[in-house]
């Protein structure tokens, strides 16, 4: 197979391990130091007086380019299989992956709370025009003999991987008998680790004449693509620990803000001043959150590279011979790239790509004992003209989620109706410091449906004692 059959062959590949989806815990009042990330008011209506997430991984992710068989979460990965999708529609792949370390929330008192921490993200997209594709593809002219009649044909793929430090603070606005409002703001310093895209647009061919054996010919073709120049200094020949040292060391700076609400609906019962039991209590809790407002910078490789124009009689042979298995560094590629086009040029500088912003919604309804619901609604915003950076997005849409939970443990059953039209069902525990979840149960049940879902496993300790000067009795369900 050629190194370069087609650009199209990067849907193929797995993306290794948006949003920070620890999606069970939406609404929960013992895990104030994860869900700062879904509103940044959250911190403020939460009983304990501090609670920190030592250690917390999280992936989701959704893919129709490749499926996986013999594999789940629970047997061994060694004895599964994987074929790249056969077959004429659209393709994507979508990740959200990030790991928390040392996530902190702390009670200053009942109306006021802050939280920091550090977490480490990284998102990708990768979307396609509709195009034919058979596993067994040699060259370029197979390619488009399967897509004769295509026009426009196009392909996007944006990555971001960043580092990020963040503060919290949430405070108590409005307090009377009848309800409480809470709103909070989270502000992030991050440097971009890793960032690339690519794009191709226009993608035309035609039959060239009646040849035999047929040929074919691009007509156009525009693409770019960029990555972030902290790779060019990684060289093989030195250590690890001096290629991260250099690596590290050329990262940009970004920033981002999350800003959140939450309005409590109290119960309907009489309230004793003296008294502050029922003090974290309510019926209803509405929550709006803007979240993800910002961007991660990266300096331009060396080799990225945008063409336009493409040079006459361009063939499939052209492409062949263009594309072979001689091409095994980007400057390599680059150079076959450009001798296709008549315009064609180096991209320096800086860049952005912007995180994966979104407006949330969300509704916690207290049900009865430890039995509550949640409503998370998000709308995604990426696509917001955030001066012309580039982006990448996040796939929730609708998450209702049932549980049950006191202090020392809970039991959770999130059901997804995602932004690809998927519906999942997943499952969350928390016993003690542990969570554990999975966005989707048949990645555990099924031996062939793991390309969609994902999970995440956390460890958070909290204090013993109640913000208040008196324990909620409530919140003192039967353990």
């Amino acid at each position: 197979m050629k190194y370069y059959l087609s650009i199209l062959w990067i849907l193929s590949l797995s993306v290794p391990v948006k949003a920070q989806n620890y999606t069970a815990l939406n609404g929960s009042s013992y895990t104030g130091s994860l869900n700062v990330h879904q509103n940044p008011a959250a911190i403020v209506n939460t009983p304990v007086k501090w609670d920190l997430t030592l250690f917390g991984i999280q992936d989701k992710h959704a893919t129709n380019a490749v499926r996986i068989f013999k594999y789940s979460l629970i047997s061994n990965p060694s004895n599964s299989e994987y074929l790249v999708a056969e077959g004429q529609f659209k393709r994507y792949a979508y990740l959200n992956a990030n790991l928390n370390l040392l996530n902190t929330r702390i009670a200053v008192d009942k109306r006021n709370a802050v939280a920091f921490g550090v977490n480490i993200r990284s998102n990708a997209v990768i979307t396609t025009s509709d195009y034919n594709f058979i596993d067994t593809l040699g060259r370029f002219g197979h390619f488009f003999l399967l897509n004769e009649g295509a026009e426009d044909m196009h392909l996007q793929m944006a990555t971001s991987s960043w580092a990020e430090i963040y503060a919290s603070y949430g405070r108590t606005l409005l307090d009377n008998d009848f309800g409480r409002l809470n709103a909070g703001i989270t502000v992030k310093a991050n440097r971009g680790l890793s960032g690339a895209f690519l794009r191709l647009r226009n993608g035309n061919f035609i039959k060239n004449g009646t040849a035999d054996p047929v040929s074919y010919r691009v007509t156009d073709a525009r693409m770019d693509f960029g990555y972030s120049s902290n790779f060019d200094s990684w060289d093989r020949n030195r250590s690890f620990r001096e290629n991260f040292r250099d690596f590290r060391s050329f990262t940009e700076s970004g920033a981002s803000v999350d800003l959140g609400a939450e309005y409590l609906i109290k119960p309907r019962v009489i309230n004793i001043p003296a008294v502050e039991e029922s003090y974290y209590d309510y019926d209803w809790k509405i929550g709006v959150s803007l979240l993800d407002f910002g961007y991660a910078q990266y300096h331009f490789g060396k080799y990225s590279t945008s063409v336009n124009v493409v040079q006459p009689n361009v063939t499939d042979q052209h492409l062949d011979l263009s594309f072979d298995s001689t091409i095994n560094r980007i400057g390599i590629f680059k150079d076959s790239l450009s001798s296709l086009f008549q315009f064609y040029g180096t991209y320096e500088g800086k860049y952005r790509i912007n995180h994966p912003a979104r407006f949330v919604l969300n509704a916690d309804h207290f049900i009865s004992g430890a039995f509550f619901v949640n409503a998370d609604l998000s709308l995604d915003l990426s696509s917001l003209p955030i001066r012309d950076n580039l982006k990448v997005k996040d796939i929730n849409r609708l998450t209702v989620t049932p549980r049950w939970e006191t202090k020392k443990k809970g039991f959770y059953l999130p059901i997804y109706y995602n932004a690809l039209d998927q519906l999942w069902v997943g499952g969350a525990v928390r016993l003690g410091p542990v969570l554990f979840g999975v966005h989707n149960w048949s990645n555990i049940l099924s031996k062939k449906k793991i390309q969609r879902g994902g999970g995440y496993l956390a460890i958070i300790i909290r204090a013993k004692d109640l913000t208040g000067s008196r324990e909620d009795k409530r919140l003192r369900c039967p353990e």
